[in-house]
């Protein structure tokens, strides 16, 4: 049955539009959720759906901007390698290697087992999905959150080609080109090239502008009949992204306004960097999948390969301060290989799939933290002012300045960016008692050897040796901005193995029953090799990766995980055109490996996560088609859940750790066709999560302040909504103008681990687009702006330079406006 797929789809929208043209009502929307196509109004998951039709409508170029119009969802590519994917307030904030997503991304039937491979241009796509909740059964581990499926288009057997061009302003360039051929009754070929690019819009006063788009795509695809009963699809990708991306910038005032005197600090202003943040990224991805059908029932073989290489740099202090530099390097070496064997069958009353799935991914990654030995100081600084009460802190700061102990009380606790604001101001006092570099390093290293933390380091914890032992060593390289040098390597080779087992079986005509199960086995070996370049005193010393002087490392692991994922959904059709369902369904996220410290209680591994979800929900269609309507209520329980936090004192470090936590809320969206001309659309999520255990890992110098039981998890809003307006107008014979509004609004939400009072103020945008449609659909002509009302918000803060006081943050893109010409040939 030649093109029976392929068939099964065309044919669905074309009965759509057929019914379409006797009555206005809105079109069948046909998804694979559960790997076979049907209408999504009777999947009985939660799920967003974008077509290609609505992504051009939002102007989304990537996955992020289809995140901010999805109820519960959350995606952030402010580093376009190392994005994050958060679905119901589950995701993953761990960027090492020795962790997986949480969010389950796939190209194509393929796994994206890392972020830095996922992110691409949303060119010439069918539709993206994004299932909610976890989704164990048949896509898999990790995807404990949910699940981002991205179809492209497939060849057809016709002569049909695209051209797309995007001016806009920031120098905006876009190109599109797609050319679909048939080469025989047999075979069909589709090709597509797309290059974005865009200027910086982040003034840099330092260097060059930042937060700039750069990247060039092609894509290949190729279809054969076999024979009647056979398909075979062969696709290839290869992208190279070049640009200066994902900087951050402090958000301090006294970070910023004492490296550049005469300059007030504006967080939505001109930026100052003195390291040049760059995103580099060559991939290659191709898959063949092979369907055969027999006699009632489809063989799918889908074969995948995916191979790229990165290279993340970063100014992460987000200033050009020399007392606070912190830069990094992060070079990605990625090869992911997997093979998957499903068979699905239906009878008239039962409905079932059943597969085996292999892969394999090998991992290098390096990590280069660079410092000057000023820094090292500020570490030290930051730890004083947050402990001004202890007794050593008193006797340190009275006798530097000689403050009343009320002063002394007030900075008592102080948060890392309440740091960073008023460190400055007693360098400077130090500065003003014409002290040099000798006696300012020997107030700060008396301080922190009375402490005895010193002694961690290898250094004399006697008061006179270890100062002098440092003295002489410091001090100098301070005054002189030396750089300090650290790395972590890390490579590892992860296998995983599944077999699972799908099937829907019809009660009777209404109702419906829906069991699964899925078997994994993770096999997993790690390596981890950690150097610095710098010594103090002959001491080892590390700053970023380990914490309080834990040796350098050189070791090798492995370990193994194991779980059983599965779902049990019940459904009922209350019409032909409304569906009730209620479900309980489970998630597998594998363990790993902590990438960058070891210590005291602190395991080289870590458990797998696992989620259970429980949901009642409705899909129904109303009005005679012109009305849709979602709605779902669930309540999911979290064990194990991997997070990664900065711990220990004087100096922190980066360290994950397992905890426990839970989430509850309802999401609603809807579609109504008011006029045969105009449409309402819009959602609405509500969400609320908290952690019922956070285990503490006893590092020295932690307190119970890092026990986060009770608070909320982080980067989730608790409510968001969207709303949406497209209306049609018919301009005489000549075709129509169709006018797209799209607003949505995001409620505050915590951004930080590390300091959970730490808030994102509530924020919303609005996108309009205006499009000449003439008769025929030769071409067409849009205008339209993102950010309308060119709304101001910091949405991410960075972790790494608030540990010195440097709290750095990533804001929404600015209004943009711009054209698209398209032409169909």
């Amino acid at each position: 049955m030649r093109h029976f797929k392929r068939h099964t789809l065309v044919g669905a929208v074309l009965a759509a539009a057929a019914s379409a043209q006797a009555q206005p009502m809105l079109e069948e929307v046909i998804v694979t959720a559960q790997k076979r196509a049907e209408n999504v109004m009777d999947v009985p998951i939660s799920m967003s759906v974008f077509n290609e039709s609505t992504v051009e409508k939002l102007s989304a170029r990537n996955l992020t901007d289809l995140g901010r119009f999805t109820p519960g969802v959350e995606m952030n590519n402010d580093n376009a390698l190392q994005p994050t994917y958060t679905i119901r307030g589950v995701q993953t904030n761990d960027w090492t290697v020795g962790s997986d997503p949480a969010v389950a991304v796939y190209v194509d039937g393929v796994y994206a087992a890392r972020g830095a491979g996922a992110e691409a241009a949303l060119a010439d796509i069918a539709r993206v999905e994004v299932l909610k909740g976890p989704q164990g059964t048949l896509f898999g581990r990790n995807a404990t959150g949910g699940a981002i499926h991205i179809i492209s288009q497939p060849p057809v057997f016709e002569r049909e080609g695209r051209a797309k061009v995007t001016v806009g302003d920031y120098g905006r360039l876009d190109g599109e080109f797609m050319v679909n051929a048939p080469l025989s009754e047999s075979v069909a070929v589709r090709l597509l090239a797309v290059s974005r690019n865009r200027d910086g819009y982040l003034d840099n006063l330092t260097g060059p502008d930042q937060s700039e788009q750069n990247s060039d795509g092609l894509r290949a695809s190729l279809l054969w009949d076999a024979s009647a009963n056979t398909e075979v699809l062969w696709r290839v990708e290869y992208s190279e992204l070049d640009q200066n991306g994902g900087a951050q910038f402090t958000m301090i005032d006294s970070v910023f306004e004492n490296a550049n005197p005469g300059l007030n600090h504006d967080p939505f202003g001109d930026i100052a960097n003195d390291f040049e943040s760059r995103e580099e990224r060559e991939m290659f991805a191709t898959s063949l999948e092979i369907n055969h059908e027999f006699s009632g029932a489809t063989l799918t073989s889908i074969t995948g390969w995916r191979q790229f290489e990165t290279e993340l740099l970063e100014d992460l202090d987000g200033s050009n301060n020399p007392d606070y530099y912190f830069a990094s390097s992060n070079p990605d070496d990625n090869e992911y290989f997997s093979q998957e064997f499903r068979l699905t069958g239906a009878s008239e009353r039962l409905k079932w799939t059943t597969g085996v799935a292999y892969s394999r991914e090998t991992v290098e990654h390096l990590t280069t933290a660079e410092f000057n030995f000023s820094t090292l100081e500020t570490f030290a600084w930051a730890e004083i002012l947050r402990n001004s009460t202890s007794a050593t802190s008193q006797t340190f700061l009275s006798a530097l300045a000689g403050l009343p102990q009320e002063q002394i009380d007030a900075l008592d606790g102080l948060s890392n960016s309440e740091v960073g604001q008023v460190l400055p101001a007693y360098r400077q006092q130090l500065k003003d008692r014409n002290l040099d570099g000798m006696a300012m390093s020997a107030f700060i290293w008396s301080f922190l050897n009375d402490e005895g933390t010193l002694g961690n380091f290898g250094i004399s914890d006697n008061p006179v040796t270890g100062l002098f032992q440092i003295l002489g060593d410091v001090a100098p390289r301070i005054g002189a901005y030396e750089s300090w040098v650290e790395a972590v390597e890390t490579s590892g080779t992860y296998e995983s193995y599944a077999v699972y087992g799908d099937a829907t079986w019809s009660l009777d005509e209404r109702w419906n029953l829906t069991g699964g199960l899925r078997y994994t086995y993770d096999d997993k070996s790690f390596d981890l090799f950690t150097q610095y370049q710098n010594q103090i005193a002959g001491a080892d010393f590390g700053l970023a990766f380990y914490n309080n002087g834990q040796p350098m490392l050189d070791t090798s692991q492995s370990d193994t995980w194991d779980a059983i994922s599965g779902r049990l959904v019940l459904d009922y059709h209350v019409t032909d055109d409304v569906m009730g369902y209620a479900s309980v369904a489970t998630g597998f996220k594998s363990g790993g490996f902590n990438s960058l410290n070891f210590g005291p209680d602190i395991d080289s591994s870590y458990d797998e996560e696992e989620v259970i979800n429980y949901e009642l929900g409705t899909k129904g269609a109303y009005l005679d088609g012109r009305l849709r309507f979602n709605a779902a209520a669930f309540f999911y329980e979290y064990t194990n859940l991997q997070e990664l936090k900065l711990l220990g004192a004087p100096i922190p470090s980066y360290n994950l750790r397992n905890a426990d936590a839970e989430g509850y809320g309802v999401e609603l969206e809807g579609f109504w066709l008011l006029t045969e001309n105009l449409t309402v659309s819009g959602n609405y999520s509500w969400l609320k999560t908290e952690y019922t255990d956070f285990d503490i890992i006893e590092a020295a110098g932690e307190t119970a302040e890092d026990d986060l039981t009770g608070e909320p998890r982080v980067g989730t809003p608790e409510n968001k909504v969207n709303l949406a307006l497209e209306y049609n107008l018919p301009v005489g014979e000549f075709g129509e103008v169709v006018t797209r509004f799209d607003y949505t609004w995001s409620d505050e939400r915590v951004e930080s681990l590390t300091d959970p009072t730490r808030m994102v103020d509530a924020y919303d945008l609005a996108n309009l687009r205006v499009t000449l449609l003439p008769a025929g659909n030769r071409w067409e002509v849009s205008a339209w702006s993102t950010n309308l009302f060119d709304e101001e918000a910091v949405t991410v803060f960075g972790d790494n330079g608030d540990a010195i006081g440097s709290l750095t943050g990533w804001r929404i893109p600015p209004r943009m406006v711009g054209m698209d010409f398209l032409f169909h040939f």
